[in-house]
């Protein structure tokens, strides 16, 4: 028998648009994230539908899922949001909790962590 990919033990993409929608939100009014005149400037451009699109599309993608993410390269789509070390890992410590809030299991968990963790580098440029 074949191994279950991460998206269909997600729950497939309505599961992973839960998810995102929620950790989207909480991204928005998250505090420390905030601070970033960048990223609260994109936050108030009314962009955060299509932001949930298109974030959905990269995480079933990431895990395995029947889509594939058709947007723009991450660190093009960051490139001008300046974002620091600590706003990614506060970013995923959102996508943490909006998981934790759906009950996904530990090790489904930790392997959309992972997916998301291993492109840092490419969101990451903090120069302001």
């Amino acid at each position: 028998m074949q191994e279950r990919t991460l998206y269909e033990r997600l729950g497939g993409v309505d599961a992973i648009a839960l998810v995102v929608d929620r950790f989207s939100d909480q991204i928005v009014t998250n505090p420390k994230l905030n601070v970033n005149p960048a990223l609260k400037e994109y936050n108030e451009k009314g962009n955060l539908p299509s932001l949930k699109f298109m974030r959905t599309l990269w995480l079933c993608a990431a895990a395995g899922g029947p889509f594939s993410y058709t947007g723009r390269e991450l660190e093009e789509a960051h490139e001008d949001l300046h974002i620091t070390s600590e706003e990614f890992d506060e970013v995923g410590a959102e996508i943490s909790r909006a998981l934790d809030y759906f009950n996904v299991p530990e090790p489904e968990k930790q392997e959309v962590l992972g997916a998301i963790v291993a492109r840092k580098a490419e969101v990451i440029n903090p120069s302001r």
